[in-house]
């Protein structure tokens, strides 16, 4: 299977497969399935600031991940790892990131299948 990535806003969110290379922004990815983890890195403007909200929905709308991150990860030295989840079946995955105290947002979808 394959997975088709879209994203947008000002926080940028970067998605591939765990295990994966490509580091930077690929809009496609070929053997891709179920039980599969994704990684998640961000690319943030300087002027944003933390906290920052992170939820992750599932094809069915179900919510994967609701959390609070204080340091996103962005692949560089002394970043915190990313934030990784399984797919669990095939679909559209959502996920959406926001300043807490802010108005910088991003937003992408993850398609399986």
């Amino acid at each position: 299977m394959s997975a088709k990535i879209e994203a947008s806003g000002e926080i940028e969110i970067l998605c591939y497969p765990t295990g994966s290379a490509a580091r930077t922004y690929v809009p496609y990815f070929d053997g891709v399935g179920v039980g599969d983890r994704f990684s998640l890195i961000f690319a943030v403007a300087d002027d944003a600031t933390a906290p920052y909200a992170l939820k992750i929905f599932s094809p069915s709308g179900a919510n994967i991940l609701d959390t609070i991150v204080r340091e996103l990860p962005t692949a560089t030295p002394q970043s915190p790892p990313a934030i990784e989840f399984v797919v669990s079946t095939n679909g559209v995955y959502r996920v959406e990131i926001r300043e807490v105290r802010g108005r910088k947002r991003g937003e992408a979808s993850v398609r399986i299948g």
